[in-house]
């Protein structure tokens, strides 16, 4: 489908499986760990060379760090590490410190300022009290593509392997001083927005089209950026963008999902996407945010774990060779040592059966 005046989108040809990131992060007091309303400090000392990569959010005790496009999922970590030490060295100065986890575990929505923006003010005149309670972080993650056909191809792949990147990086149990019950409450919080959740599967990138002009031309939206599925093409930039992820302050965890989602792009080009029905791809996703990598997977061979499913692609992407053609068969052997760990959300389930204090489970978040 074309828009109004003739013309459809056009999807911006990128190297091909080039990474890029975005890591939500919050601002938070050294003192008590209540939310700083202290970006407008951290743009006026930052120094040049982050200046691109630490930018605004809609919250003014938040930012977002945005990693220049790489080839290789180390290097856009070591980005987001170092943009964060920036921060932290800022913040010491004037009292405030990082923290990744994806909700503040105790702040509430009166302590929140909107960031002075034209879009964040329109999306609170839309969205009204669900953005004002929007305490909330992620992880975006972007793979590139030549075209918009093998672009489709990824995204296919990605919808069903949500539940997947979900669980790796769950870290939200806790919201308003609550203990939810659930590894990533972030999940429920977004899922409250119009244009969010598991999107639907494409047969083609016209018929992506057909649904963003829909949408465009009805007055619901003004770009890609208004949609916000768990994952979506992103034609300005030609990458398709993961945005199902908490945001984590374990950086080697942060490296294997951009790994796993870097393979999985390139596997889906050689193979036909098998799709899942809705409500199973609802129920995976539901058991991660339940249970992180404990929750089960189910596909049409049968049932899983989220976990093993993880193990299961990361020996298929190497048997096929894929971690070899990316340079990183030596480093995945050391990050699927991850999964061995606690998922962060756990962790926080533990400190605060011992502590029963959410001002100590929000120290979890502090960069690792």
């Amino acid at each position: 489908m074309k828009g109004k005046k003739g013309s459809g989108l056009k999807f911006s040809s990128s190297k091909p499986f080039t990474v890029g990131a975005e890591l939500e992060v919050q601002l938070v007091s050294r003192e008590d760990y209540s939310l700083s309303n202290s970006s407008e400090v951290i743009f006026r000392e930052v120094s040049e060379r982050y200046r691109e990569i630490i930018q605004p959010e809609v919250l003014t005790s938040m930012v977002e760090i945005v990693s220049p496009v790489c080839e290789k999922p180390e290097e856009v970590v070591e980005h987001i590490k170092n943009a964060l030490y920036e921060i932290d060295r800022i913040g010491e100065k004037y009292g405030f410190r990082v923290s990744a986890l994806g909700t503040h575990t105790f702040a509430r929505k009166e302590e929140t300022k909107i960031t002075v923006k034209e879009r964040y003010i329109r999306l609170l005149q839309e969205l009204q009290i669900l953005l004002r309670q929007f305490l909330i972080y992620g992880l975006h993650v972007h793979v590139g593509f030549p075209d918009s056909r093998s672009a489709v191809k990824g995204y296919n792949t990605a919808v069903n392997y949500l539940p997947l990147f979900l669980g790796l990086s769950t870290s939200s149990p806790f919201f308003y001083g609550e203990f939810t019950g659930l590894h990533s409450y972030r999940t429920k919080i977004f899922e409250q927005l119009p244009r969010a959740g598991i999107p639907e599967y494409f047969d083609s990138f016209s018929q992506f089209e057909e649904l963003y002009f829909q949408l465009k031309e009805g007055g619901f939206i003004e770009s890609i950026k208004d949609i916000w599925w768990d994952v979506r093409l992103h034609p300005d930039l030609g990458t398709v963008e993961l945005r199902v992820c908490d945001s984590n302050p374990d950086m080697e965890r942060i490296e294997l999902i951009i790994s796993l989602f870097q393979g999985l792009s390139i596997a889906a080009q050689e193979e036909e996407t098998e799709r899942f029905f809705h409500q199973v791809l609802k129920q995976n996703k539901w058991n991660a945010t339940r249970y992180s990598v404990s929750g089960k997977f189910i596909e049409k061979g049968g049932t899983t774990t989220v976990k093993e499913k993880i193990y299961s692609i990361i020996k298929d992407l190497d048997k096929k060779s894929i971690w070899k053609e990316l340079g990183i068969q030596d480093r995945m052997k050391k990050l699927k040592n991850v999964l061995r760990r606690k998922p962060v959300s756990e962790k926080m389930m533990l400190v605060y059966r011992k502590t029963g204090d959410v001002k100590i489970v929000e120290s979890l978040g502090f960069i690792q």
